[in-house]
């Protein structure tokens, strides 16, 4: 199959497409783990697949960007010696929703432009991405529409499913899709008018369903010209628990830290990690001096690289593609449907008294 094409592949050949894939690369799905929740982790059988789950409140990001990686190996006694970590293996992750390739694809942006972080190219390089569209909204707190992350992709995804009762939707939509699919296109059927057209109506449907909404364009206008009352930031941080729930599960966001640890054999390794800038050493200085110190200047700024027009020029996209787990994990509301609407509730009782006052 060519990019941009879409076929038919029936459930009941499921197994036996990603059977055969799975002697490429490495499977990653959502698979039932212990206790009953859906986790993305490896496979051993394409029959271990999870299809209808909602979605993992753990980002599958962490296969392009480990929360915790060596990225080389150093010897210091005599002459320097540095030994790279190997490069990642095949993998293709089934099943990832619309809203996690979003960001993602922010991630590459990020990670690649203008300098080449060359890990987590070199994963995503070797990752194949097949998407699930999400007939209807997995989690009340969803509002990737709100974001123009979902439920479904015009681009971004290497293979697009839709499920369409017995049988999913098949598109292509990359390069790597179309090497992924080759091999085993005899497994799959043309698309035929009666599949776009329920596709169509699910699409429609899914859209009236969410119940969640962001106002993140008024956001945009007032956190870009800084118009945001010092107070409003302040309010909002005195309630932050700083416990980094919102960063850690955000498939979005990219912060991390670099530390250099010793190895039992006399070795170091200098190793990456997930960090989060609510902690207050985040932004700590080599002098000790912390040009963010308080609780709400450390929200302000997470805020302001969601939603300033700043960082849309140069990350393509705003940073937010509502997938709701800032909602789910925030135990003082300050997911960003919430604070969003208290920057709006905010800024109108702040301009109020002047629009009154031009009136007389």
């Amino acid at each position: 199959m060519r990019e941009s094409e879409a076929a038919v592949l029936k459930k009941s050949d499921v197994s036996a497409f990603f059977g055969s894939l799975a002697s490429d690369m490495r499977l990653i799905a959502p698979k039932e783990a212990f206790g009953g929740d859906v986790i993305f982790d490896a496979i051993e059988s394409p029959k271990d697949i999870v299809w209808d789950y909602g979605h993992d409140i753990y980002p599958p990001k962490r296969f392009l960007l480990p929360h915790y990686e060596e990225m080389f190996r150093y010897d210091c006694r005599g002459r320097i010696h540095i030994q790279p970590a190997p490069k990642p293996s095949p993998q293709a992750i089934i099943g990832i929703r619309s809203c996690d390739i979003s960001a993602i694809r922010f991630q590459e942006r990020f990670f690649t432009q203008p300098i080449v972080d060359p890990y987590y190219k070199d994963r995503l390089d070797a990752t194949v991405l097949f998407g699930l569209v999400c007939t209807k909204p997995p989690r009340r707190e969803c509002f990737c529409i709100c974001c123009d992350s979902g439920p479904w992709l015009e681009s971004g995804f290497d293979v697009q499913l839709t499920d369409l009762g017995d049988r999913f939707l098949y598109e292509v939509g990359s390069d790597k899709g179309a090497k992924a699919t080759e091999p085993r296109a005899y497994l799959l059927t043309p698309a035929r008018s009666e599949d776009f057209a329920e596709r169509r109506r699910l699409e429609l449907q899914a859209d009236s369903l969410f119940q969640t909404t962001s106002y993140i364009a008024k956001a945009i206008t007032y956190i870009s010209a800084d118009e945001v009352p010092d107070e409003v930031w302040e309010e909002l941080g005195s309630t932050c628990f700083r416990c980094g729930a919102c960063t850690n599960l955000c498939p979005v966001c990219t912060c991390f830290t670099v530390d250099d640890v010793e190895n039992t054999d006399g070795t170091f390794s200098r190793c990456r990690s997930w960090d989060s800038c609510q902690f207050s050493g985040f932004t700590r200085e080599a002098s000790g001096h912390n040009p963010r110190s308080a609780y709400g200047q450390r929200v302000q700024r997470r805020f302001y690289h969601k939603c300033s027009y700043q960082y849309i020029m140069r990350d393509g996209r705003h940073g937010c593609v509502g997938c709701g787990r800032c909602i789910t994990a925030c135990l003082t509301n300050l997911g960003l449907p919430d604070v969003v609407k208290r920057i709006r509730r905010a800024m109108h009782a702040y301009l109020e008294p002047e629009t009154k006052r031009s009136e007389v």
